[in-house]
């Protein structure tokens, strides 16, 4: 994949004019979230240039057409003109269309299906982090929750290509108040059974 700093310039841009206007729950700039997101990706994938520039695009094409363009055809043009090698401009779309989730979709298989791409993954459970800290509803976590409990169990443990700093962080902001209670009592336990 060839990535030049034009093109993260041009991406960034790309990235700002397909958000203009749009707020987040929280009152906002919408761009604040995917500029946020590549900075966790910079943070726990230093050097995946592919990951940031997907963190940057992630909700482009589900987000800005009716909004910022007409058509996600007109959003993937505005990308394959942001990026100077045609391959490259085609591999970020396809792992942008791979996180753009589709109404309908059940949540949990979705983020598994991200599974086999990881670039697609990372950027997802980055998104799904900066999420989390920004005050989320707790059906919020309870559905990120189950999305990470399904992805353990179908890829045997933390995923392939994911920072176990990144999923402990992860992990730990996705907790319900049940399993923070859990764990709470178990490490008392623990300390309780070391004391003796």
């Amino acid at each position: 994949m060839q990535v030049t700093p034009q093109d993260f310039e041009d991406v960034y841009a790309t990235a700002r004019m397909a958000h203009a206007g749009q707020k987040r729950r929280s009152g906002e700039d919408y761009f604040s979230h995917p500029s946020a997101v590549r900075n966790l990706v910079r943070k726990y994938y230093p050097g995946d240039s592919a990951a940031e520039m997907v963190a940057l695009l992630h909700d482009t094409i589900e987000d800005a057409p009716g909004s910022t363009v007409a058509t996600a055809q007109e959003m993937k043009d505005w990308i394959r003109n942001s990026i100077a090698d045609n391959n490259t401009a085609e591999e970020i779309i396809s792992t942008v269309e791979k996180l753009t989730h589709e109404k309908g979709q059940e949540y949990s298989s979705y983020v598994a299906s991200l599974a086999d791409d990881p670039v697609a993954l990372k950027v997802k459970l980055t998104d799904m982090l900066h999420n989390l800290s920004s005050s989320p509803s707790p059906r919020q976590k309870e559905k990120y929750s189950q999305a990470l409990r399904v992805l353990v169990d179908t890829g045997g443990g933390i995923p392939s290509g994911i920072s176990t700093s990144h999923w402990d962080a992860l992990m730990s902001l996705s907790e319900t108040t049940n399993e923070q209670l859990l764990r709470s009592v178990v490490k008392e336990m623990i300390q309780d059974h070391k004391s003796l």
